[in-house]
């Protein structure tokens, strides 16, 4: 009996889930904030010798401009998953040591996120949460210029993994087209396996990061963090089919 009844009621659920179940794509962009902000590093001022003045540079290149697409499926009225697609434009540091050293660094991330959606209708409006998985392809250069020219690091990695999710509101503005807005978070710290460093002389070599290496171990660092985190509001439609 027990095993009938909860047959009956996972046939109930399934059905009553396909007869609500509805798709729809998301479009949106926004403005994000740092957030575990990190030391990027130090302008100084000041000649050697003398007094030297040091003021820390810190901050997330997850901070800035990001544009979002997203593909949704509620497959009943308080469920929902989504696949979303999110481009963070490249933020810039400037790093400035005296009269003619200058380090810019810039970072950037293509990511998909896969999210578990719980909603919450009130009539017409819909507020919502999410909470779900960044997969990121990073991507962060270094340029620097002195005296001698112009040098470059360039990080390197596979995919890394962060964690995303935020909550927001629905509008609608017709039976198909919603007005939305979203407060959301990235949590993403990159570790990147090596980097390509071009020196002033037009040279080029590997540089690999590991967590455990002897002083034998050539062109071999310890590991390098660099920062994404960020938080934010996005704004956009959803259109519903």
């Amino acid at each position: 009996m027990k095993n009938i009844t909860l047959s009956f009621f996972l046939i109930l659920f399934f059905l009553s889930s396909m007869s609500f179940a509805q798709y729809y794509v998301k479009l949106e962009g926004g403005y994000n904030l740092s957030l575990n902000s990190m030391n990027i590093g130090y302008n100084s001022s000041g000649s050697p010798g003398n007094y030297i003045y040091l003021e820390a540079v810190n901050g997330s290149f997850g901070q800035g401009v990001n544009f979002t697409g997203t593909f949704g499926y509620d497959f009943c009225s308080n469920l929902g998953l989504e696949l979303g697609l999110v481009y963070k434009l490249p933020t810039e540091f400037e790093i400035q040591e005296g009269d003619d050293f200058t380090a810019t660094w810039n970072g950037s991330f293509f990511g998909f996120a896969p999210t578990f959606v719980v909603n919450a209708p009130l009539g017409k409006i819909k507020p919502f949460a999410k909470i779900g998985i960044l997969i990121a392809l990073p991507a962060s250069e270094i340029e620097v210029t002195n005296s001698a020219g112009m040098q470059t690091i360039t990080y390197n990695s596979g995919i890394d993994f962060g964690l995303t999710g935020g909550a927001g509101i629905l509008v609608p503005i017709n039976t198909q087209i919603n007005f939305i807005a979203e407060m959301v978070f990235v949590s993403f710290t990159w570790k990147p396996d090596e980097a390509e460093v071009t020196y002033f002389d037009g040279t080029s070599e590997t540089i690999k990061f590991e967590d455990e290496f002897s002083s034998d171990d050539e062109n071999t660092q310890g590991p390098v963090f660099i920062p994404f985190s960020n938080v934010g509001l996005n704004v956009g439609v959803q259109i519903t089919f």
